[in-house]
């Protein structure tokens, strides 16, 4: 981590230009110069401060649903969210009511804005989705996160669920990585494999927003998920993708069930509302000091995986295990864990 002078200074610096380049530190590699076990206890105390500052920066009521009895954990937990909008974060935190650290991929957003800031000081596991090695320090921060007492807070649809790009393969017969027609996209395996690897729970977390007369998101936390070590990590992914989905549908249900002829009562007809409310939504994140703008179809700008040809399924993939001549040093390679086949 910087020295204390030199952060201060940097600091400064962030506060008179809206950046915050003094958290710049938090993109090294190394988990001893971006977390300490004395950070993630600070941040516990601070968590219901910022959580009620952060309130003050969204224009959506958010409307909890009962929380349900779970039981205490020695290790951390892992809330796992929808992800829609820049308004997920401040609303997602709050709509967990815990302290934790928030897994960020986007460095444009975190270091030209003092937003940044703002997630510095509640918890934030800071990576570049364009540099492998970033990418792959974030599993090693998580789990000390988790293994020292913290809670984690990641989007891990990677995306906002908005948009189709138009790409199709041959299982789905559509962009199996993004559709504005799925309530869930399908989520990275990573979170699986630390819930089964640390046996700390994940709680499935789901913000439905709804903008028909007020700016309103609704919010539910589910129960506790958990994968034990002889789980299928690719089966309990699907799990937990089905058991969001169902929570999100449930509230959908509950406090938006609307006809048609209401919700086109002005004239506009629905196609061209989405379309004005998604133009609403990524023009928040411009950046105008350094030109960034949000575009749903530029895959890189939003960590999106773009389908190029079909997608190959883990049978296929795995085929050629059929005909392994199996013995004891190579019966290891049908691990269902290992290969995601599901038989």
């Amino acid at each position: 981590m910087k020295m204390k002078k030199e952060f201060l200074i940097d600091l400064k610096n962030d506060i008179k230009n809206g950046t915050s380049h003094s958290v710049s530190y938090l993109l090294s590699d190394k988990v001893e110069d971006t977390l300490s076990k004395t950070g993630i206890q600070i941040r516990k105390i601070f968590s219901p401060l910022l959580r009620w500052g952060y309130k003050g920066q969204t224009s959506y009521k958010l409307v909890k649903e009962k929380k349900t009895n779970r039981r205490k954990n020695k290790t951390g937990k892992i809330f796992v969210l929808n992800h829609r909008q820049a308004d997920d974060i401040v609303l997602g935190v709050n709509a967990v009511g815990e302290s934790g650290y928030i897994v960020f991929g986007n460095k444009h957003l975190a270091l030209e804005t003092t937003n940044g800031l703002g997630l510095w000081a509640y918890g934030m596991i800071l990576f570049d989705r364009d540099d492998d090695l970033s990418r792959s320090s974030v599993y090693k921060k998580m789990k000390y996160v988790i293994q020292n007492g913290g809670n984690i807070f990641i989007w891990s649809e990677g995306y906002w669920n908005l948009d189709d790009d138009g790409l199709a393969d041959e299982k789905h017969k559509a962009d199996d990585h993004n559709s504005e027609n799925w309530l869930v996209q399908d989520i990275n395996i990573g979170v699986i494999r630390l819930a089964q690897e640390t046996g700390c729970p994940i709680i499935p977390t789901i913000l439905h927003y709804d903008e028909t007369e007020k700016e309103i998101c609704y919010s539910e936390k589910g129960n506790a998920f958990y994968v034990s070590q002889d789980n299928d990590i690719f089966e309990k992914k699907d799990e937990l993708v089905e058991k969001m989905t169902t929570m999100y549908f449930g509230l959908m249900e509950k406090y938006s069930s609307y006809e048609r002829s209401y919700l086109e009562k002005d004239g506009i007809p629905l196609r061209q509302q989405w379309e004005m409310l998604k133009r609403k939504l990524v023009s928040a994140c411009d950046i105008d000091s350094i030109g960034y703008k949000l575009d749903l179809k530029n895959e890189k700008l939003i960590g999106k995986a773009k389908v190029t040809k079909s997608v190959i399924p883990n049978e296929e993939a795995f085929a050629h295990l059929n005909d392994l001549d199996i013995n004891k040093k190579n019966a290891f390679l049908l691990s269902k864990r290992l290969s995601g086949r599901k038989r």
